[in-house]
């Protein structure tokens, strides 16, 4: 059985690897990520078995919360006051866009209103899947359309900057190398469980990544510590992550997949349409760079859309602070729909 698990695990590791080999080359966002996200949900979905465990992937989420901690610099401190001004927007961008969303699924895609609420958020993919099973709704169309909405926006974002702002970045591949501060694994080995330890105490959303996210990002504000670790360490965590989401894809035939993804396409055009007005507003109160506010408004995941912003070189501390403040938003808005919107979702199950 641990002979059978660990051919599996290698097996599962090698086509992400392939998968992230592949997208680098050809110059795609996040490869590592991606790439392995990919390819290995490709297989999963021909039938190939593949997978990771969730306690595995845990210590790698909070390997890349430190690295993006690591991106938060005592001159944020001068730029609070602008940010202020942004995050009233974003969240007023989170319920409207929900709303846009949510409207475009029951009316074009012809879902179900529970199934329709839960899909059409603009983030909280762990948060709306459990809703989606508290209301007997389909949790597995609603978690698999979040992760491909995640994998769609981080396509989508970068090309969309580049049609826009030419030049904005430059694409170019990424490779392990011997660069930075191997000691510093040190780092994560404490910060990693320490931040975790102490998110999961305070109940933080996302403890796994913001715990060791915050306390890092706290540790740089001050200047108490600079982390200059090796790529490498970022490129497995990649690795494990992407592959992960791809196992997710274990079991589902491709009829319904197509479905899903067509769901996931649906949500990121409408949410993405919905930040043009704030785009607008931002550029006329604020001098925050439209590339910046692009990436905090984008709904992709925390992790992934961190990642990118450090990739393109587009301001990662604005842009985490913004998807953090997009997640405890989506969590209040929860907060009302349980109360409000939860019952009458059971009683349509149940009358279906």
């Amino acid at each position: 059985m641990v002979k059978k698990k660990i051919k599996i695990f290698i097996k599962t590791i090698l086509i992400g690897l392939l998968g992230g080999i592949i997208f680098n080359l050809l110059l795609l966002p996040l490869p590592w990520m991606l790439g392995p996200a990919f390819s290995v949900a490709v297989f999963a979905l021909s039938g190939v078995n593949v997978n990771l465990s969730r306690n595995l992937r845990a210590p790698f989420v909070g390997l890349t919360g430190v690295w993006l901690g690591s991106y938060f610099q005592p001159s944020i401190l001068n730029d609070v006051y602008i940010w202020m001004i942004s995050l009233v927007f974003l969240v007023l961008y989170i319920p409207l866009a929900h709303l846009v969303s949510y409207y475009v699924l029951v009316k074009i895609r012809k879902i179900n209103k529970p199934e329709a609420f839960f899909i059409g958020s603009a983030g909280g993919l762990l948060e709306m899947t459990l809703g989606a099973e508290e209301c007997k709704a389909d949790a597995k169309r609603v978690s698999l359309t979040h992760m491909s909405r995640i994998f769609f926006t981080v396509m989508f974002i970068p090309n969309l900057l580049l049609l826009f702002f030419p030049g904005a970045f430059e694409r170019e591949p990424v490779w392990p190398n011997l660069e930075g501060n191997f000691l510093h694994i040190i780092a994560f080995i404490i910060l990693i469980p320490l931040g975790q330890y102490i998110g999961k105490k305070i109940n933080l959303p996302g403890y796994s990544f913001f715990g060791p996210l915050i306390i890092t990002a706290i540790l740089h504000v001050f200047e108490y510590f600079t982390l200059n670790a090796n790529i490498t360490f970022l490129i497995v965590s990649q690795l494990i992550i992407g592959s992960f989401f791809g196992c997710n894809m274990n079991g589902v035939p491709w009829k319904i997949a197509k479905s899903y993804l067509i769901d996931a396409i649906t949500v990121v055009l409408s949410l993405t349409l919905c930040i043009v007005p704030f785009l607008f507003l931002l550029g006329f109160f604020t001098l925050i760079e439209t590339e910046a506010i692009l990436l905090a408004f984008s709904p992709g995941g925390i992790n992934e859309m961190g990642l990118l912003a450090v990739f393109l070189n587009i301001e990662p501390a604005y842009v985490v602070t913004h998807h953090l403040f997009r997640l405890c938003t989506v969590l209040i808005m929860l907060i009302f729909a349980k109360k409000y919107l939860y019952p009458k979702f059971k009683k349509m199950k149940k009358i279906s």
